[in-house]
């Protein structure tokens, strides 16, 4: 069973909330008066938490122990508009060593004023609170599952799984948006920062309204994910789950190598302001893209081998590179050579390993080829 708790601890938890819950404390959102003008707006639900209009909240998704695991919790904010509007979902931490989104999500909510806004905010702090806490990257430290390959999950299964489920069922499901934001992980060097959306699952509306407001958030770089799914079981990643189910979705990639610099964080809270602009959820418009870079295809390279890598010093991400540009080597652990890897195709580098332990099947290189939207 998942339920949502709130109670006095939620409030001390500074590392998760910070300012939000100061903000709360003092009663700076809402009063008397301003709920009793938007009794025209019924309250939100999220599990067991109910928020009032013109009212922001914070709580946490329980995650139970089973399994012979100690369970886990999603830390959320809930900012419910005084009037009427789409619920939007942003979902932080989905890779607990992801720290740019986790930092934004810290910022959104002490900009927004909830007796000003229209709809309702969901803001998932935290998704993978064992992976954040464990320092890991891409798995979870309890199970080894990829939480980004776990949807729509299992209430029963694993703790991964079952974060999943509860992500879906609380989260994804009940919004009319839903954005994804991610970084380059903890090992991964990643340039320049780029939305994303589906260009072919979901049908003909939900594609245009993922597009619509991947090109709001603001960045110059838009990727198409090609492809669609037969079911919300093959949809195993947090966007195409939402798509699948007829949810606008889109993703965020902002951020590398573990660093917290405002030049990665401050582009994801003015994307996720631009998108409740684009929506109508709070006052200002936006200024639009004159020229993004769509980029509707992605050449990849997964090691053959186990050892080191060193990525070569005259290439970095962002660089357009020709195919058969040299872009590191890996060695055994003798310093011995395995392998020189050299790019696919020509295109835009946006991600490459930035760290030396390379494993078998890890993804060292995307190259995003650039094409017409």
């Amino acid at each position: 069973m998942i339920a949502l708790t709130i109670d006095s601890k939620c409030l001390v938890r500074t590392a998760y909330y910070g300012l939000v819950s100061l903000l709360i404390g003092i009663g700076f959102w809402g009063s008397s008066a301003v709920l009793a003008q938007t009794n025209s707006v019924a309250a939100f639900e999220l599990a067991d938490l109910v928020v009032e209009p013109g009212e922001l909240l914070t709580g946490e998704i329980t995650i139970n122990p089973a399994n012979g695991d100690a369970g886990s919790f999603i830390p959320v904010t809930v900012v419910h508009g005084s009037r009427q509007g789409p619920v939007l979902s942003l979902i932080a931490g989905i890779h607990g060593s992801e720290y740019s989104p986790i930092l934004s999500m810290q910022r959104l909510p002490t900009l927004l004023d909830p007796t000003q806004m229209s709809g309702t905010v969901i803001i998932v702090h935290i998704a993978n609170m064992p992976a954040f806490t464990g320092r890991t990257i891409y798995f979870g430290p309890i199970d080894l599952k990829n939480l980004n390959r776990s949807f729509p999950g299992k209430s029963d299964g694993t703790i991964t799984e079952r974060i999943a489920h509860a992500l879906t069922t609380h989260v994804i499901k009940p919004a009319n948006y839903v954005i994804d934001i991610h970084s380059g992980d903890a090992n991964e060097s990643l340039r320049p920062s780029y939305s994303a959306y589906y260009a072919e699952a979901g049908g003909d509306e939900v594609v245009r309204e993922s597009a619509r407001i991947a090109v709001a958030f603001g960045l110059e770089t838009v990727v198409q994910f090609a492809g669609s799914y037969d079911s919300v079981e093959d949809a195993i990643y947090t966007s195409a789950q939402a798509v699948t189910l007829g949810i606008p979705s889109m993703d965020v990639e902002s951020g590398e190598l573990g660093n917290i610099d405002n030049v990665y964080i401050d582009p994801i809270t003015d994307g996720a302001m631009n998108v409740m602009r684009e929506l109508g959820m709070i006052a200002g418009e936006i200024e639009p893209l004159e020229n993004p870079l769509f980029i509707a295809e992605r050449a990849r390279i997964y090691s053959e081998h186990e050892g080191i890598w060193y990525a070569d010093p005259l290439v970095r991400t962002g660089d357009y590179v020709s195919q058969g540009t040299r872009l590191g080597v890996i060695t055994d652990y003798f310093g011995n050579e395995l392998e020189t890897v050299t790019a696919p195709a020509s295109g835009v580098l946006l991600i490459l390993f930035g760290t030396p332990p390379v494993n078998t099947g890890d993804p060292i290189v995307v190259i995003g080829k650039v094409g017409e939207p």
